[in-house]
């Protein structure tokens, strides 16, 4: 875990960055009140053309239903340039309405994708719970994979990129885990002859 304004590396009880004295309670006063979020997809800026919203919407859909212990949220903002998105997504996603309750530490399986137009800055900030199996350069892997949508203003299809490209992550992941632990996923009932 790094700190998402200066990069020191922090433990997940860091109450504030040893380094810049980021914490919580300075981000809130450096970025002001929080915007109006919801989970799943928010577009503050109301950039997108019409229908996109629904495109999204199914793709978080059906990230869900592949990974039903996985949240993920898109919004699309502008936030200010002084700061780097990832210091604005860490605040969002601690101190907004994203993630429940219940999911706090290393049971925060959320993901949030952060995107201002404007300024030209995309990001992804993942839960304690999921770090462990998302690290850093595979994320910003999955947001190179956005940047020809990006340079051609087509946010909606870069979005949907980001999705896949997180699912395909995941996806590459448990397989591992599937290797790792000796499970065939081709068999698929047990029968047992008594």
């Amino acid at each position: 875990m790094q700190c998402p304004y200066c990069r020191t590396v922090l433990t997940e009880t860091s109450k504030e960055c040893p380094s810049c004295l980021l914490s919580l309670y300075t981000a809130n006063s450096l970025l002001g009140p929080m915007p109006r979020t919801t989970r799943g997809f928010t577009d503050t800026i109301g950039i997108l053309e019409k229908g996109a919203d629904k495109k999204i919407n199914r793709a978080l859909n059906r990230l869900g239903r592949k990974f039903p212990q996985v949240n993920m949220h898109v919004l699309i903002g502008k936030f200010d340039t002084k700061f780097p998105i990832a210091t604005h997504l860490f605040w969002l996603f601690n101190q907004g309405d994203l993630c429940a309750d219940s999911s706090k530490g290393g049971k925060n399986h959320d993901i949030l994708l952060g995107l201002d137009p404007k300024s030209g800055k995309i990001g992804l900030i993942v839960g304690y719970g999921l770090e462990p199996f998302l690290p850093a350069k595979a994320l910003d892997h999955t947001l190179e994979k956005s940047q020809p949508s990006l340079a051609e203003a087509n946010y909606t299809q870069a979005i949907l990129t980001v999705i896949e490209a997180v699912s395909d992550l995941m996806e590459g992941i448990c397989s591992g885990f599937n290797d790792t632990l000796g499970i065939d996923l081709e068999e698929k009932a047990v029968v047992k002859e008594f």
